[in-house]
């Protein structure tokens, strides 16, 4: 037990490497056996669309445009019909069955999709092009999403954040495409892209004025394999994979993953026991004689069992002379079989030999383009002696060439190892937009650092310390919450200084009137941290749950749009945020908190006895010092939402001034009094 848990930590340790990447796919990324889970497509069709390429993008990965045009399929005027008004079209209204392939129906339920994220369509539509349990990869997150109401929140909430996402002003820009397709309507598509700026002129209308390539985003090349059922017209997978930003990892993951190699290292895997190994006596002549009459499916397949028997004199030999191989793991392209060779080699000296690279999906169709025979997409993942690791997943993109059939280029991109950059990238553009958010997100660290950690700022010992007495007045409290259990003599209620519960009571009810802003958390505006736990934290740990909220809350976007009650996320959260005594009973139990701490408990004395003595606790309790410092933090912070909650229930920004700056900037009772008169959002039953 004490050898496994050193691996996984190990394990772990490598992972957390940020410019490692998984030894960044291993410094390379495709090798992969596994003939059994090929899928060869029995049609295929290949496009090219708006062929802005990259500086670096391999020879013979794209068509031209006479090409293009030669084998435009017939439903090209009707997609771009479409694309001229800005609007997406639905899949079905490109398809029929009767008139095209299968393969070129789920081409075009593809292309609509990629033209409705660059026309800027709300998640709500591009949803539509999913089926209910449509299973969703972007390397840039930690997880799969799996479902349609997951997509639709993950769209919301991440718009602008990956490139197959609505929100930035870039678009997807189309290199190339592999199609294939099988008898039962499945349509399994590869499509190698990079990302343009829509307005690098800066004059709004979408163009630029200076050439292709200055439009381009740097380091932007992707690859997505896409699965479609053309019966349903709906994707059912999706796995996204883009090149790492600059400067490129090279060989820095390969070097700690050789420091570690041996502790990875399952022992030797028989990747492929029927396979020929490869005599050294084999001439080149042959090899390629012999790999001119092989698909290049097969070639690629050979490429990826070569790799697992560790035989790169074989993987070498299956690429032409005159080859370019590019792993976005570095800055630039290998060129020629004798770099190839090199960097192979290179990469191999340092992989565990238990590592074996497993083909998921393998698309092949014929090209008609001068000098490549087919191309290839592949969709793979590597195995440590059996068994999957995380994170190590990618796609490739290959040509042969037309006469050998030998691999003539390829283009390998893994998926992204840790730390993944996704909520990142979220996180970073809605404080750009909004650099206030700074300042909830400074107060909240100073909040736990002081609060919790501090020797000296409050008095009182640390959280650390789990001194006996605060953890006894905790207790105490809890049981005379809201003054239940003091007010109606209960024989368990123990006796506390009458303003410290009082303050503790005013904080807690404040606390709880939040609840009336759950409508913050909708279905079509989620939140990375959902409102209504938070709510539930700030009754036990206040604002070390609402500064973090503030700081991280999806924007509040005045589109105009209706904000029904049914949008709110949770019927239960629905009905309490839109309860009209929430703020007349909650205002109360403050008040009456506030009432409590004045002339409850006589034995303390007058208003200047008791005063004195809860001062005196306070110079040593550090509960009781926190419960002030929360104090504050609620008044700063509660007319925060006001706006936004108005903007919900269409009000405009000049109506209800009196209410709205009651609420804004009158602690406590402000906030009671508009949660009691505020507009109500409307039902969509009662319209």
């Amino acid at each position: 037990m004490r050898f496994s848990g050193a691996l996984s930590f190990l394990s772990s340790a490598v992972l957390m490497q940020q410019n490692v990447d998984f030894a960044y796919a291993f410094a390379f990324t495709p090798p992969s056996s596994s003939s059994n889970i090929q899928s060869f497509g029995k049609r295929g069709i290949h496009k090219h669309d708006n062929a802005f390429f990259h500086p670096t993008t391999i020879p013979g990965l794209h068509m031209t445009q006479s090409s293009q045009q030669a084998n435009a399929n017939p439903f090209e005027a009707l997609l771009n019909l479409f694309q001229k008004n800005g609007n997406g079209p639905s899949p079905s209204s490109l398809l029929s069955s009767s008139s095209s392939s299968i393969a070129t129906q789920g081409e075009l339920i593809v292309k609509s999709f990629i033209n409705s994220i660059n026309s800027k369509q709300d998640p709500s539509e591009l949803i539509q092009f999913f089926n209910d349990d449509v299973n969703y990869v972007d390397g840039e997150f930690y997880n799969p999403i799996i479902g349609k109401e997951e997509l639709l929140r993950h769209f919301y909430l991440h718009q602008g954040s990956s490139y197959l996402s609505t929100g930035s002003d870039a678009k997807i820009v189309m290199e190339d495409m592999v199609v294939s397709s099988d008898e039962e309507g499945i349509v399994k598509v590869f499509v190698l892209y990079h990302m343009e700026n829509s307005d690098v002129d800066g004059d709004g209308d979408g163009d630029s004025d200076s050439d292709s390539d200055s439009r381009m985003i740097s380091d932007s090349q992707a690859i997505t394999y896409y699965s479609v059922n053309v019966n349903e017209e709906k994707i059912t997978r999706i796995f996204d994979v883009k090149e790492p930003p600059s400067p490129k990892p090279g060989d820095n993951g390969l070097q700690l993953l050789k420091t570690v190699s041996k502790v990875l290292d399952k022992g030797n895997v028989d990747a492929d026991a029927d396979a020929d190994s490869g005599s050294d006596s084999d001439s080149d002549a042959t090899k390629e004689d012999a790999k001119a009459s092989s698909t290049s499916s097969s070639t690629v397949d050979q490429y990826f069992k070569a790799w697992n028997r560790g035989d790169m004199n074989e993987a070498t030999s299956l690429f032409a002379q005159d080859c370019v191989l590019r792993d976005t793991q570095y800055p630039g392209a290998f060129n020629g079989r004798n770099e190839v060779e090199a960097h192979l080699a290179n990469v191999n000296e340092c992989l565990p030999s238990s590592f074996q690279f497993i083909i998921d999906e393998l698309v092949t169709i014929s090209s008609s383009e001068a000098g490549i025979r087919e191309k290839v997409g592949a969709l793979w993942h590597v195995e440590n002696g059996g068994d999957d690791l995380a994170f190590t997943r990618g796609c490739s993109f290959y040509t042969t060439d037309a006469k050998t059939g030998l691999i003539q280029s390829g283009l390998e991109i893994p998926e992204k190892a840790l730390p993944k950059s996704g909520v990142l990238n979220t996180i970073s553009s809605t404080f750009n937009a909004e650099p206030i958010r700074y300042l909830p997100a400074a107060m909240w660290v100073a909040y736990m650092v002081i609060v919790f950690f501090s020797d000296g700022i409050l008095p009182g010992a640390n959280a650390l310390q789990l001194e006996e007495r605060t953890w006894i007045e905790v207790r105490d409290l809890s049981i005379n919450f809201f003054l239940v259990s003091p007010l109606l003599h209960l024989p368990f209620s123990p006796t506390v200084h009458p303003m410290l519960e009082g303050v503790f009571n005013l904080l807690l009810s404040w606390a709880a009137m939040f609840a009336g802003f759950l409508s913050d958390d909708r279905k079509n505006k989620p939140n990375l941290l959902p409102f209504g736990p938070i709510v539930i934290g700030m009754q036990f740990l206040t604002s070390a749950f609402l500064l973090p909220y503030l700081a991280l809350r999806s924007e509040e976007k005045d589109t105009g749009a209706i904000v029904y009650k049914e949008d709110i996320s949770g019927e239960i959260q629905a009905k309490v945020s839109e309860w009209r005594p929430l703020g007349p009973f909650l205002g109360t139990v403050g008040t009456g908190a506030i009432v409590w701490a004045l002339i409850g408990r006589p034995e303390f004395g007058d208003f200047s006895e008791r005063y004195s003595t809860f001062a005196d606790l306070m110079s040593i309790d550090r509960v009781g010092s926190s419960f002030l410092v929360d104090l504050a933090i609620f008044a700063m912070f509660q007319g925060w939402f006001i706006d936004d909650d108005l903007q919900r229930r269409g009000v405009q920004s000049d109506d209800l001034v009196v209410l709205r700056n009651f609420a804004k900037f009158v602690p406590f009772f402000g906030l009671a009094t508009y949660l009691s008169f505020r507009p109500e959002l409307p039902s969509r039953d009662e319209n």
